[in-house]
């Protein structure tokens, strides 16, 4: 009885998710409305929150396989072909391009791709009227391909970049500006399961690509801590991207998703403000198949239906708020690249030790020189002329000594003059040439004529050794 009960139980579950994955659902380009496709049945139906999920027509097809397209709610991209009727429909994990004609419901095959399931989750997006698909994971690694589609060749055809490429291209923040006409990825990971099972390696870099030159350039690095702790913590992270503005639900969780909205400015200076949701509003954010009830953006709008609150006729409510109103409620919290406090302040720390220790490096220096020339000079000078320096420096302040002054320091004053003129003379002579060796091109004494004795000289220390020697 029990194992019927288990057969039972896994035939429902399995009916239940074959009903559940039977299904492509995407949001209209430049609408708030989704779509639904039902690959079983090939019907269409629309999703507006007024009235919900509503059969529009069965699709007519075009050399299409409904067999090739895998049932999922992410993903898909709808791009409007020349704002007209008809809109290239891209299926998430596949490289397939199809051609939606919304007036007759008919759905075309563009591509002849068998290119599959190495671009899950890549950034799609449409520059003019070309196709663009960067980055994404596949067989058990991420990339950083770029591809753009061959309308002639009817294939995706790879696209060489020079300057910083990023390692990959995925799980990060990415778009594609029209107005800037560049693509930013803003921080990414690099998975390769046979190097490192299971690890992330994340880079924090900042790029920017360039069209016109086919050149990634790394502007900076995400330092912000709020956007840090989102792109760490975060197993899914749900975005929206304006052409501006990316719009980040902070910290929803899965029970009320009443909490905060990040938002970074890509023309500002990538300047990033928070809005704490003062009007209470759900913010779902969550991965699953009800993609019609994330919070999504049309225009100059966000946009959301709001699945826990209801009308009076049981009807989902529908609720929007401007971008302009959401920027005006909320506060600025800083620049993307811009360090957080302890960051800071360990940036100025190390600089201040680092000043510490350069200071203190060349205090050791010019006190080892000193100690150098000190043992220099007292080894060099013969003991009167150590005393000769010693009685210099003594009477520096006093102004010139005389001869006389000099001969009475050294006791020669008894001595004939003659031998007096020779003393002074040889002292003088054996001083100046014994420093002259370590004060090499310096004068080393100032020597002028005594005023009271034509005769003879005075003699003083220049001003520069004075100083060089005073401090040994």
């Amino acid at each position: 009885m029990l194992k019927k009960a288990s057969l039972f139980l896994l035939f429902i579950l399995l009916i239940g998710f074959t009903a559940q994955a039977q299904f492509i659902k995407w949001q209209e380009d430049n609408a708030s409305s989704f779509l639904r496709l039902n690959v079983n049945t090939h019907e269409i139906s629309r999703f507006r929150p007024e009235h919900g999920w509503k059969v529009l027509d069965t699709l007519q097809t075009i050399d299409v396989d409904f067999r090739d397209i895998n049932p999922t709610s992410e993903g898909i991209n709808e791009f409007q072909i020349n704002k007209g009727n008809t809109y290239y429909l891209t299926i998430h994990c596949t490289g397939q391009v199809y051609e939606l004609n919304k007036t007759t419901w008919t759905l075309k095959r563009l591509d002849q791709t068998f290119y599959r399931g190495a671009n899950c989750k890549n950034s799609v997006f449409m520059r003019g009227d070309e196709l663009f698909s960067f980055g994404g994971y596949g067989f058990y690694r991420t990339t950083n391909i770029l591809t753009k589609y061959d309308f002639i060749g009817r294939e995706w055809l790879s696209i060489a970049a020079d300057g910083d490429v990023p390692g990959s291209i995925f799980d990060g923040l990415f778009g594609y500006s029209v107005k800037k006409d560049r693509f930013y990825v803003l921080s990414t990971v690099a998975i390769n399961d046979t190097e490192k099972k299971n690890a992330f390696n994340r880079d924090f870099g900042m790029y920017e690509f360039d069209f016109f030159n086919q050149k990634f350039t790394r502007i900076g690095e995400v330092k912000l801590l709020e956007i840090r702790d989102f792109l760490m913590t975060k197993a899914v992270k749900h975005y929206l991207f304006t052409g501006r503005y990316f719009i980040i639900p902070d910290k929803p969780n899965a029970d009320y998703a009443y909490d905060t909205m990040l938002i970074i400015d890509i023309e500002d200076n990538f300047k990033v403000y928070q809005w704490t949701n003062p009007h209470r509003v759900y913010l779902n954010s969550h991965g699953g198949e009800e993609t019609e009830n994330y919070m999504h953006v049309k225009g100059d709008s966000i946009l959301w239906a709001s699945p826990i609150e209801r009308k009076l006729n049981n009807e989902m409510a529908f609720s929007h708020l401007l971008i302009s109103q959401v920027l005006r409620e909320s506060s600025y919290i800083g620049t993307l690249d811009e360090s957080p406090w302890y960051e800071k302040f360990s940036v100025a720390l190390i600089s201040i030790v680092s000043l510490f220790f350069v200071l203190l490096g060349i205090q050791f220096y010019r006190s080892y020189q000193r100690n150098k020339l000190k043992k220099s000079i007292r080894f060099m000078l013969g003991a009167n002329e150590r005393l000769f320096l010693d009685f210099l420096l003594l009477n520096y302040d006093q102004g010139f000594v005389n001869g006389h002054q000099i001969i009475a320091f050294f006791g020669k004053h008894k001595s004939s003059p003659e031998s007096q003129r020779q003393f002074r003379a040889k002292l003088i002579e054996n001083f100046t040439k014994t420093l002259g060796l370590l004060f090499v091109d310096e004068e080393i004494l100032d020597v002028q004529l005594d005023e009271r004795d034509q005769r003879m000289f005075t003699y003083r220390l220049q001003p520069g050794i004075y100083q060089k020697l005073k401090s040994l």
